[in-house]
């Protein structure tokens, strides 16, 4: 197990990613040779999930042993990775048996790319605001690309989601999530 740990440590963050793509790009050519052509394209982004969290699961062996109160640091990762390779695995049986809706004619390219953006200023923004704040933002910035317009209901979902992280997180695995440079600047 320790020369798998060091071989995703180093060429594996390389390998496993392009085997992934591998494997999506085949889910997708063998959707379109069959009968469930129509679903395409939500067979390949399942498979795309499923792929993200076996990679995600995998990288997890290359992590260094920290460990918070008990708590290792694969221990969340490995936890998210675990439910998202259930999740996709649902939804791929729902979509090759034909039980998921057909593909969309056009899809909207603009709100994939802001969520990107949204995803990646989420990211840079843990560093300044802290995960807490940052995914608060995240979930109602969203909500609102997503169509939902009641504003009560993504304050309290957002904020559910903030208080979801901080309980299960921080007060039941304790595993510290950043602060972020301004929160620790304020001495909070």
């Amino acid at each position: 197990m320790d020369s798998f740990s060091t071989w995703v440590a180093g060429q594996g963050q390389v390998v496993l990613p392009l085997a992934g793509v591998a494997i999506v790009a085949a889910s997708w050519i063998a959707a379109r040779g069959s009968s469930r052509r129509r679903h395409a394209g939500r067979i390949a982004v399942d498979t795309a999930l499923l792929c993200l969290g076996l990679i995600a699961y995998a990288l997890t062996y290359g992590f260094t042993g920290m460990s918070f109160a008990g708590a290792s640091a694969e221990m969340v990762p490995r936890l998210w990775a675990g439910l998202l390779i259930v999740l996709s695995i649902m939804r791929l049986a729902h979509a090759w048996s034909g039980k998921e809706a057909e593909d969309p004619g056009f899809g909207r390219i603009d709100k994939v790319l802001l969520l990107m953006a949204l995803l990646v200023a989420k990211v840079i923004g843990i560093t300044w605001l802290g995960y807490y704040i940052t995914a608060g933002i995240f979930v109602f910035a969203c909500g609102l690309l997503l169509g939902y317009r009641n504003i009560a209901t993504l304050l309290i979902l957002a904020g559910g989601w903030v208080a979801f992280s901080y309980f299960v997180f921080y007060r039941l695995l304790t595993v510290p999530l950043p602060t972020g440079q301004l929160l620790m600047g304020l001495g909070i």
